[in-house]
């Protein structure tokens, strides 16, 4: 219980950082937008602001929690043994595969992987936020009237569509990157990825999982 407060208040602090941060900002926009007289204005950008906001973290935490909590669930298969130095041990010294599976054994996983998920789930998109303009511009498009003469789309197309679709893009690669790092520290932790002096191994559930989301980030990647 101590551990899994002392978790909780971390992810708190953080999280309560994070949105001083987006208020101060928002105190700044609404005085300037007062005194010019521009207040519908100030309520469409905050309203496309905050529905981005939501709509890029509830993806990320989404996508992150399922990553994390499927390698929660299928790693530390039986029948795997992590190596231990048995000379150190003999001597008292604490060895990282000691200290491992203390760490595997005695964290609340579950609890853990969904305040780290929720706390990169903020950042990211607390990042993506700046994008408000490309996002209402994409809502709020109207065709230019003219087409290119390669493709024959309405050049409407490359101001306000192509600029959204390539955030788009560039918010899936960096979650699916974010979750094969939130995978393989779960995986590292429960000993299914070793790289020391004595051994090196990756379980076959790690390399299925880690394979997967490659394809899907060299297919993002491919993508415009």
């Amino acid at each position: 219980m101590p551990r899994r407060g002392i978790a909780v208040a971390v992810i708190v602090i953080v999280a309560c950082f994070i949105v001083l941060g987006l208020t101060s900002d928002f105190l700044v926009d609404w005085v300037w937008f007062s005194a010019i007289g521009y207040l519908d204005v100030f309520g469409t950008i905050l309203g496309g602001k905050a529905l981005l906001f939501f709509a890029v973290f509830a993806g990320s935490a989404i996508l992150l929690w399922v990553n994390g909590t499927l390698a929660y669930r299928f790693a530390g298969r039986p029948g795997h043994v992590r190596r231990v130095d048995f000379e150190r041990e003999s001597e008292g010294v604490q060895t990282l595969p000691h200290l491992l599976d203390l760490m595997r054994q005695r964290l609340p996983w579950r609890v853990l992987i969904a305040g780290v998920a929720g706390v990169l789930a903020i950042l990211v998109a607390a990042g993506e936020v700046s994008n408000w303009d490309l996002f209402l511009r994409f809502v709020y498009q109207v065709p230019y009237g003219d087409s290119d003469p390669l493709y024959g789309k309405d050049i409407g197309f490359y101001l306000f569509s192509l600029p959204a679709y390539i955030v788009l893009k560039n918010w899936m690669l960096l979650t699916l990157f974010l979750s094969f790092l939130v995978a393989g520290a779960v995986y590292w932790v429960h000993g299914d990825i070793e790289f020391n002096e004595q051994r090196r191994s990756i379980s076959p559930t790690a390399i299925a999982h880690g394979s997967a989301l490659l394809a899907l980030l060299r297919g993002e990647g491919l993508v415009l």
